[in-house]
């Protein structure tokens, strides 16, 4: 891994959340602002098993990352940055764990613990590895539709 891409992965991994794009069969982006952690080397996104980002990034690893608030709006100066994605097994949990504890801190131990009532109905959670590669091409990405 380069310094460039070290230092994006760090700045993205330090954000509270990034705006995740992953992309559909017919090559149209799908938005979703989500949780990130990072260790420096890679960033750590937790959802559901059956979502469809999920789904997506099964079909197709592509992914663009960028800075954004909450609501999903991009953050000023912000820019989609590409990267490769893919769903952890269970036993590869732990990386991800330690990071969002370590970033969310209490926050996070009081959610984490929570997931389990998820579990009784069948929910079950999983982690999106992300590493980031600037040099590689992105189709054209619309900005999010985000409701004010």
């Amino acid at each position: 891994m380069d310094d460039r891409t070290r230092a994006l992965t760090r700045a993205l991994g330090d954000e509270a959340f990034v705006n995740l794009v992953s992309f559909r069969a017919d090559g149209s982006a799908a938005h979703t602002a989500v949780w990130v952690s990072g260790d420096g080397e890679r960033l750590f996104v937790s959802t559901f098993g059956d979502s469809y980002k999920v789904r997506r990034i099964a079909a197709n690893p592509l992914v663009a990352v960028a800075a954004c608030d909450g609501p999903g709006t991009l953050l000023p100066g912000a820019s989609y940055v590409a990267g490769r994605a893919v769903v952890l097994d269970r036993s590869e949990f732990r990386p991800g764990v330690r990071a969002h504890r370590a970033k969310y801190g209490r926050h996070f131990s009081v959610m984490w613990p929570a997931r389990w009532a998820f579990r009784l109905v069948g929910k079950k959670r999983v982690w999106i590895l992300i590493d980031l590669d600037p040099e590689a091409s992105l189709p054209p990405i619309p900005p999010p539709a985000v409701e004010p």
